[in-house]
């Protein structure tokens, strides 16, 4: 104990129940005696001594060794039980018998004397905000299954519901503080880095703006017009967003926030300006496969990505050798080897996890992952590059990520389309104007179609075929006689026919072998024709 502290201590001291004074003595080297008022072994440098008999206590049991006792945390008095005995203690969970402990006679509540004693306040290296000692979660949080964001164990003893504003945390810590403290480092350091800086407006937009500018290709020059090797049938016009339509870009599949994009207007094709700048010959390097940027011919064309497992009809990347299905969409092809995320202050890397719990949703990770090992922290991949803010059909208002939910309002806190309450650990987008909140996971554009873009239209004989996320209730197929109430579909908005993706692509892929094939025919015949008239005499 620090020598300024020493002398703020009271020399003399009366304990209830003892009839000797206590004076405050210093402990004499190699003596480690127990305290008679905790029976723990005095690992102190002072302690209270009685000079008439060979009664001492602790520093902190003179203090706290009152027969009762008021903890800031419970609503009744404790009544001090000097004789070890043994039961369940309510804050650390143990059963055992080494020590006094507190008693409360109108409700059971019975904690050990250290658990008592315990600081009522914590900095942890981890967190920014001072963490209050607690010793149960407030009702409407019982039903969850909560664990120490340290050593992500289930612990009986709470440290910490902090309130900071809207947005406050819950986190717990093992009454066993095994849990070690990191360095505190500032994410604001973090671009000096390199690190992708999450989250973003548009993740994926942010991501490919990061690769052109590390490949040297990024243009800042943004000319009228531009011929993109996706779409030949007309020049892109460089356009200003008025954020009136609700665009999504054809080649990354999100949308279009920015200023200024290229379209086509004639075939409602947009896209991002930093996706235009992408080349044509695109390769990318993977250690086992040779990747180059493709794209779909029609909007009903799907290619499934072996990353994320998710379809897309926009820009994906394909292994070069034959017979191989290897391919991934935009976003899982540019992912970052490391990001900072505003969730968590170390730096996040790509790792290989097993068996591991996302620490935004709670799914069970394997494979490719972002995470801190020393925190035991993980993010999946769609975690990760979840978007800062979104907008949905149910609110006139941008959603917010918020990251953890919690607030003084649990109430709040009900999901809006699935009405279900949402953990108290894990994200959400809120609304604070409304006070409503989404899962993520509820959100469409976070479901199996988020990597495909709605609304594009074919033409298939006399119909123009919009392509929708699913079908009209018990719609079936023209050709096949599929369902497709639950599928994504082509509709025809003028007769209501519904063809499915598959049949679609089908009847495109043979009318363009037909085309083939009759132009390969008349060049045949004028070939043969040009011969003939070559060797007439």
């Amino acid at each position: 104990m620090a020598q300024e502290n020493i002398d703020k201590l009271t020399q003399e001291f009366t304990l209830p129940k003892h009839i000797h004074k206590l004076k405050l003595v210093e402990r004499p080297p190699n003596e480690n005696s127990p305290s008679n008022n905790c029976f723990l072994s005095c690992k102190e440098t002072n302690f209270y001594a009685s000079e008439m008999c060979r009664f001492q206590v602790h520093v902190s049991c003179a203090r706290r060794g009152k027969e009762d006792w008021k903890l800031k945390q419970h609503d009744h008095f404790l009544i001090l039980q000097r004789t070890p005995t043994t039961f369940h203690c309510n804050a650390c969970g143990k059963e055992d018998n080494r020590e006094a402990s507190y008693l409360c006679t109108e409700c059971s509540f019975w904690i050990h004397h250290s658990c008592a004693n315990l600081n009522p306040e914590l900095n942890h290296g981890d967190h920014d905000h001072l963490l209050p000692l607690e010793f149960s979660l407030p009702q409407e949080f019982e039903n969850f299954n909560l664990t120490c964001d340290v050593c992500s164990e289930s612990s009986f003893l709470i440290i910490g519901f902090i309130s900071v504003g809207f947005a406050d945390s819950l986190y717990t810590s093992s009454v066993t503080g095994k849990g070690e403290q990191v360095a505190d480092d500032n994410i604001e350091a973090f671009p000096k880095l390199n690190l992708a800086l999450l989250p973003e407006a548009n993740e994926t937009v942010q991501l490919v703006e990061r690769f052109l500018k590390q490949n040297g290709i990024l243009e800042n020059l943004k000319p009228s017009q531009i011929d993109n090797f996706q779409h030949k049938a007309h020049p892109l016009v460089l356009s200003n967003n008025t954020n009136k339509d609700k665009l999504v870009c054809n080649g990354c599949i999100r949308p279009i926030v920015d200023p200024c994009y290229y379209s086509c207007q004639q075939c409602s094709y947009f896209l991002h300006v930093t996706c235009s700048q992408l080349p044509g010959d695109l390769e990318l390097y993977h250690p086992e496969h040779p990747l180059y940027i493709r794209h779909s011919e029609y909007c009903c064309f799907f290619r499934q990505c072996s990353h994320c497992k998710l379809d897309t009809n926009g820009w994906w990347f394909e292994c070069k050798q034959r017979k191989c299905d290897f391919r991934l969409d935009m976003k899982c092809a540019l992912l970052p080897k490391a990001i900072a995320h505003k969730s968590q202050r170390h730096p996040l890397s790509r790792i290989s996890v097993s068996d591991e719990n996302c620490s935004a949703c709670a799914k069970t990770l394997s494979g490719s992952s972002y995470g801190c090992e020393a925190c035991r922290f993980y993010l999946g991949n769609d975690c990760a590059l979840s978007p800062l803010t979104i907008t949905v059909q149910w609110d006139e208002h941008p959603l917010t990520l918020i990251f953890p939910a919690f607030t003084d309002h649990p109430d709040e806190f009900l999901c809006k389309i699935c009405e279900t309450y949402a953990h108290p650990k894990y994200w959400l987008y809120h609304c604070r104007d409304c006070h409503q909140s989404f899962h993520p996971h509820c959100i469409p554009q976070h479901g199996l179609s988020r990597n495909i873009k709605f609304g594009s239209t074919i033409q298939i004989a006399e119909h123009s075929l919009e392509l929708v996320e699913k079908g009209e209730y018990m719609s079936r197929c023209g050709v096949c006689q599929d369902h497709l109430d639950k599928k994504n579909a082509l509709l025809c908005t003028a007769c209501n026919l519904h063809i499915c993706c598959k049949c679609a692509c089908n009847i495109l892929e043979n009318k363009a072998k037909k085309n083939t094939s009759y132009i390969a025919l008349q060049q045949s015949k004028f070939t043969s024709l040009a011969l003939v008239f070559f060797f007439l005499p």
